[in-house]
């Protein structure tokens, strides 16, 4: 099964940049729990600034 995700967290209020070490700790659990980090892309806005990443994952079988 596959699952995406979109991790908009931000590190200081609503203006600040994406908290990419609370995004890798993120990876980190799915990965514990039996998730398989299929592809990551970022989402921008207008001129171009990243607002958050959406995460495409898949469930690993055993």
């Amino acid at each position: 099964m596959r699952k995406v995700v979109v991790f908009d967290k931000v590190k200081h209020g609503l203006f600040g940049e994406v908290d990419l070490d609370l995004l890798n700790m993120q990876i980190t659990e799915m990965e514990k729990e039996g998730w398989a980090l299929v592809s990551v892309t970022a989402n921008t806005h207008f001129f171009g600034g990243i607002t958050s990443f959406t995460l495409l994952v898949e469930s690993v079988e055993s």
